[in-house]
């Protein structure tokens, strides 16, 4: 095989591979490490490559095939983790001067369940600074940028994990979601993200054990690797009360397209009270949404307005920020971001109140949601009202959809995600074609708790019919030509 070959393998088909003996981890490593040092000056997806320790660790991988050890379902196959997930030895700084010199002595339970499975951790991947926004900068690292158009962002707060896979630096990555920081990037990227079941996936890295809304979640070129991850990760840990009553199990047969829908009941709507989506998204969506008609699904048009989950957000997300941050202001205020930093600022304005009335409103939205599943098995939205934006976009700042001057980001850009965080309900972000710019559109589909095999099946569907993993971003053919 080629490096690009090698590059763009799936994590699934390199695991099968090196247990056949038929690739070296050795090999597979160094060619996606090379990937890296192409790629990394142009997009900034990494803020730390562990390239000395993954070569030893796949040289490791390498003798135990050899000496017929038992493999694990990811042994060799290297994978990527957000900056704000544990990784023992390594800095984990989530994007901030505040946590410059972070080094967690222990490995988070999902990076810890990865690795148990024979994965090797290749680099740390960049996001905004604590998280609170869907473009991927930050004062300490820098700006990651989009492989498929370098002037506008990979979506985040997942981004250098989206930018990485679309790059062909590994196949598997981990991100976190708490109003769609999974999502965002796959369809901005061009991969599959999925926005887990609250507590599907133990998290410890959080200050609020029970908050449902932030998750971590796999992101992968292929739906049958999101499945693997599932796989590999899913259950409960004892240090995660909302993981406690979650049970390990094999996701690999939910991944296995049949190219039949029949009997499933998809309730499909463009807007969620939004008054614009792209042209080109909302064709692309469409052209999705009829293939999973074409293959039997029974797809009915909704009306749903679900824009009560902003002010949801602002008052949850900003209060918890001040609560967490508001104290380091003085130290550090000139070298936050300026958007985290309004954020903390605005958090200080909520009260005891607001932040129960908004939790009240929660409860309502979710009763809304689960209403419709009622009737409907999957819920299908565009993931976003328009592709990626331009890198420069500033947080609180318009946006512009079809020419018309809109509101911000939450309203207007990504009012499709955040409302399942508020609710805990699974959703993935699968792409659903290009625009005639050739920038990636994702569908969103939304599924009942714990029905993450009713979303993988629904999406491995789609992607036979429609398919993506082919796709390079132009970075790749332009790099090959220089």
């Amino acid at each position: 095989m080629t490096g690009d070959d090698l590059c763009f393998l799936s994590g699934g088909e390199a695991a099968r591979l090196i247990a056949a003996r038929q690739l070296s981890p050795v090999e597979l490593v160094d060619a996606i490490l090379a990937r890296v040092e192409a790629v990394q000056p142009h997009i900034n997806a990494f803020t730390v490559v562990r390239a000395e320790a993954a070569r030893a660790e796949a040289k490791a991988a390498e003798a135990a095939v050899g000496n017929g050890d038992a493999l694990g379902l990811l042994h060799g196959v290297p994978f990527t983790v957000k900056d704000m997930i544990d990784v023992a030895g390594e800095r984990i700084t989530w994007g901030s001067y505040m946590f410059e010199n972070n080094v967690p002595a222990e490995d988070a339970p999902v990076v810890a369940r990865l690795k148990a499975a024979g994965g090797i951790v290749l680099g740390i991947t960049n996001m905004p600074e604590c998280g609170p926004k869907g473009v991927t900068d930050n004062p300490l690292w820098g700006t990651t940028r989009n492989p498929w158009n370098l002037e506008h962002t990979p979506g985040g707060s997942s981004g250098g994990a989206g930018a990485a896979l679309a790059s062909g630096c590994g196949a598997l990555a981990i991100g976190t979601d708490r109003a769609g920081s999974v999502r965002i990037p796959a369809s901005c990227c061009g991969v599959v993200g999925l926005k887990t079941t609250a507590g599907a996936w133990p998290n410890t890295d959080v200050l609020d054990f029970f908050d449902k809304a932030n998750v971590i979640g796999p992101l992968t070129r292929t739906v049958s690797d999101g499945a693997l991850m599932m796989s590999v990760v899913t259950g409960p840990d004892e240090r995660d009360p909302l993981s406690l009553g979650t049970r390990r199990r094999d996701f690999g047969a939910a991944a296995d397209a049949r190219g039949d829908m029949k009997g499933m009941r998809v309730a499909w709507t463009s807007k969620v009270g939004n008054t614009e989506v792209d042209h080109d998204t909302l064709a692309q969506c469409e052209a999705a949404v009829e293939a999973l008609g074409g293959l039997g699904a029974e797809v009915e048009e909704i009306d749903l307005d679900l824009l009560a989950s902003v002010h949801i957000l602002f008052v949850l997300v900003g209060a918890r920020l001040h609560a967490a941050y508001g104290d380091k202001l003085e130290e550090f205020g000139e070298r936050l971001d300026p958007a985290l930093r309004q954020a903390i600022e605005d958090g200080a304005r909520w009260t005891g109140a607001d932040v129960f009335e908004a939790a009240f409103a929660r409860v309502k939205l979710f009763e809304d949601i689960e209403a419709l599943f009622s009737g409907f098995d999957l819920i299908a939205t565009p993931t976003l009202t328009m592709p990626t934006i331009p890198i420069d976009q500033f947080s609180w700042d318009p946006v512009t959809v079809n020419g018309k001057v809109l509101r911000s980001p939450r309203y207007d850009w990504l009012p499709y995600s955040h409302p399942f965080n508020h609710t805990g309900h699974p959703a993935i972000s699968v792409p659903a074609g290009w625009t005639s710019e050739e920038l990636p559109v994702g569908l969103q589909l939304v599924a009942p708790w714990h029905a993450e095999e009713r979303l993988l099946g629904a999406a491995a569907e789609l992607e036979a019919v429609r398919p993506w993993a082919h796709r390079r971003p132009p970075l790749l053919e332009n790099l090959a030509a220089a």
